[in-house]
């Protein structure tokens, strides 16, 4: 059946399907980013509704438009809090890259983040890129649209409202992030935190060193050596945690059943 084919009835269940997909690709990682142009987000959130909607059960019955607007709304917010949730994995990696840029001494350097536009520390800057370079090559935007469609099965379109359902699970994901994050970090920010006691220990039996003309340099090139060793290990593990039965995706898809069951 084309689309001028469709009754009301399917173009509202079309309607509903683009709705969550729009709110997926207005948070999730490489599609909410500022390069990708207005146009083309457009575009694959119809190319994408065309897709899936033929193939996603469920008949919406709407008797009235405040309900159609409360499903609406629904709708585009399961597709934010799936977007968000995938996008902390990324910002847990940026905030590492934060903490690391303060014993570094780059606490204060800031550039521009193309894909946010707003300003950032320069390891943080590097740490994200990194992330999302990971996030391709493992082929994560695949993997968050499957996940995209098995949404569809655990919390069907024009389901029962959910608002206050999952709440506690979002808020921990968002908890997550910065223990991820610090996590991600400890081991160099230890490092450079015993190199500043070093460095004071030395200040105390040789006064004549100046700390902050060695300090500075010393840390600095402590920092991207240990950036550098660690950099393997933490892409294999990475690439892990985003592959396709990466922990990620098993906390999005029981979140998406937390809402869609209520359990």
């Amino acid at each position: 059946m084309t689309i001028l084919g469709w009754t009301e009835q399917a173009f509202i269940h079309f309607l509903l399907v683009t709705l969550r997909i729009t709110g997926l690709l207005t948070t999730a990682p490489v599609f909410q980013s500022r390069s990708l142009p207005s146009l083309v987000r457009v575009g694959l959130v119809f190319a994408i509704s065309l897709v899936l909607t033929p193939v996603i059960p469920g008949a919406v019955g709407v008797p009235s438009l405040p309900v159609l607007g409360l499903l609406g709304l629904q709708e585009i917010l399961a597709g934010l809090v799936m977007g968000f949730m995938v996008n902390m994995a990324l910002a847990a990696v940026q905030v590492a890259g934060q903490l690391i840029d303060v014993p570094m001494g780059f606490g204060m350097v800031n550039v521009l983040d193309p894909q946010t536009g707003i300003r950032m520390p320069v390891i943080g800057q590097l740490q994200q890129i990194i992330a999302l370079w990971v996030f391709l090559l493992v082929d994560g935007h695949h993997v968050l649209l499957r996940a995209l469609v098995e949404s569809y099965r655990l919390l069907p379109v024009g389901g029962t409202p959910f608002f206050l359902r999952g709440t506690a699970l979002v808020v921990k994901g968002f908890s997550s992030m910065f223990l991820l994050g610090f996590t991600i970090a400890l081991p160099i920010v230890g490092v450079l935190f015993l190199t500043s006691i070093g460095l004071g220990i030395l200040v105390r039996l040789i006064p004549q060193v100046n700390v902050f003309m060695v300090g500075y340099p010393l840390k600095i090139l402590i920092g991207f050596i240990l950036l550098w060793l660690s950099m393997a290990v933490f892409c294999r593990w990475f690439a892990g945690y985003l592959s396709g039965s990466g922990e990620i995706w098993r906390e999005l898809l029981r979140l998406m059943s937390v809402i869609g069951k209520g359990q």
